[in-house]
C-alpha cells in the first residue's frame, strides 16, 4: 500500500493516521496486457490488477527480470504505454505512466517496434 504515517509523536504514538499517498483512486481489474522490453523487445504476458489515471499494479512471472523503464501495451484501449515501475514485490511490480499513445495513429520508429514485437507474439499465439 502506498501510505504515510504522520501525527507520530510521544503523546500520539498509538494514534496512527494513514494517509492515502496516491493522486487518483485505484481500481480493480483483471485484464491481461503485454509487457515489452529490453533493445531485443523481449515480451511477456501480465495481469493488470488494479489501476488509476496515474499507474497500475501489475502481475506476473519476470517482475525482476523487467528493467525500470518499459512498454505495456493495453490492447482493449488500443493504446502502448511507456511506463516506469515505482516498486517491485512478490511477483507484482507497481508502474507509473510516463506517457499513452494511440496505436492506430501516427507512431514513432521506436513505438512502431515495440507494436510490431507485440503483434509477432500476438501472431505466434494464435
Amino acid at each position: 500500500m502506498n501510505y504515510a504515517v504522520t501525527d507520530l509523536t510521544p503523546d500520539n504514538a498509538q494514534e496512527l493516521t494513514l494517509i492515502e499517498r496516491r493522486a487518483s483512486p485505484r481500481r480493480k481489474t483483471r485484464f491481461k496486457a503485454t509487457i515489452v522490453f529490453g533493445a531485443e523487445r523481449s515480451t511477456t504476458t501480465c495481469v493488470v490488477k488494479d489501476l488509476s489515471d496515474h499507474g497500475a499494479r501489475l502481475k506476473f512471472d519476470l517482475v525482476d527480470e523487467v528493467p525500470t523503464s518499459f512498454h505495456l501495451i493495453w490492447v482493449a484501449e488500443r493504446a502502448v504505454l511507456e511506463v516506469e515501475a515505482v516498486w517491485r514485490s512478490n511477483g507484482e511490480m507497481g508502474v507509473r505512466f510516463l506517457s499513452k499513445h494511440d496505436t492506430q495513429g501516427r507512431l514513432s520508429s521506436e513505438l512502431a517496434a515495440v507494436c510490431r514485437a507485440w503483434e509477432q507474439r500476438d501472431g505466434a499465439r494464435a
